[in-house]
């Protein structure tokens, strides 16, 4: 029996508005993944301190509070992003699980520091792999995996274990 929307858990995706155009795929890859998660982010064009940044705020910490956990999408310019530095500190207020995992190639040093400070687990983009992380449970190709070892893995492995 599959999960019902309503159940599964929400992933908040924070991103620097310039990677919009990365993300849209991405997200779209996170949903088919596996790992039953439902998205939610925002696409925030409005200037951090612009007179209606109060109630995108307002907006943003209500849907941070129906979120399992907070993902920041990391990119060139996640790092100087006020509203992705802002989106961080609150779900870290909220105690969410937060998460960074890299759009291409390896993140830029800014960019992990920033999440270092919060506490973020950097992970690769893969909802199995969130999802394994939120709840503990094994994601199913972890197990497919494993039988793609080279065959002397195996016998290794086997040599580790005690006689008896």
């Amino acid at each position: 029996m599959g999960t019902s929307r309503d159940e599964r858990p929400k992933l908040f995706l924070t991103f620097s508005e310039g990677d919009l155009p990365v993300v849209r795929p991405v997200a779209a890859s996170l949903r088919l993944s596996g790992g039953g998660l439902a998205l939610d982010y925002a696409v925030l064009r409005e200037p951090f301190a612009a007179e209606p940044s109060d109630l995108i705020r307002a907006s943003l910490a209500l849907r941070l509070k129906h979120s399992a956990a907070a993902v920041c999408l990391i990119g060139a310019g996640t790092a100087a992003d006020e509203w992705v530095r802002w989106t961080l500190a609150a779900a870290s207020e909220l105690r969410l699980p937060l998460f960074g995992a890299s759009l291409a190639g390896p993140p830029p040093a800014d960019a992990l520091a920033l999440l270092a400070g919060l506490g973020a687990e950097i992970v690769p983009l893969d909802g199995a792999v969130i999802a394994h992380r939120l709840t503990g449970e094994v994601p199913r190709n972890a197990v497919r995996a494993r039988s793609h070892e080279h065959p002397l893995s195996f016998a290794v492995r086997f040599m580790r274990l005690p006689l008896r």
